[in-house]
């Protein structure tokens, strides 16, 4: 699929390139080729499931004793029209910026999640998107205990 199919359908934009990122040990995605403004990048399914399911999960791993390090995939949760969403494609692995070159879109009736440029990009360009400004307070605990 490419980025000019309706932006209803899954896709990720051939023009993407995810790349390991050494400095923040971390998965980060790219441009290969220059990208306009305004273009929908990718199209991804989340899975939603009630935020309880993640509280009580949590807590049942902390109990056991399971280490903070390894319950990461809560660090890719998100926030779903009252519920939590875990991002499929590669919704997930854009970084943040204070100054983001992307967007998130959501379509919450289909549980899609798709990614707009804000401006042009250039190619191996880096693409970022904003977390919001709550987002790093919420893992904040998780954050605080481990250097990257």
């Amino acid at each position: 699929m490419t980025s000019n199919q309706h932006a209803n359908n899954p896709f990720i934009d051939e023009r993407l390139e995810i790349r390991w990122i050494e400095a923040i040990n971390g998965w980060g995605v790219f441009t290969r080729q220059h990208i306009a403004a305004g273009a929908i990048i990718e199209v991804a399914p989340v899975i939603v499931y009630p935020r309880k399911i993640a509280t009580v999960s949590l807590w049942a791993c902390q109990a056991e004793g399971i280490p903070d390090k390894d319950l990461m995939l809560d660090q890719y949760s998100l926030e779903w029209n009252g519920n939590n969403a875990c991002p499929l494609g590669w919704t997930g692995i854009y970084n943040h910026s204070d100054t983001p070159n992307c967007q998130f879109f959501a379509d919450y009736q289909k549980s899609l999640l798709g990614i707009l440029t804000l401006r042009d990009i250039s190619e191996e360009e880096q693409l970022l998107v904003s977390y919001g400004s709550t987002w790093f307070d919420s893992k904040k605990s998780y954050l605080t205990k481990y250097s990257f």
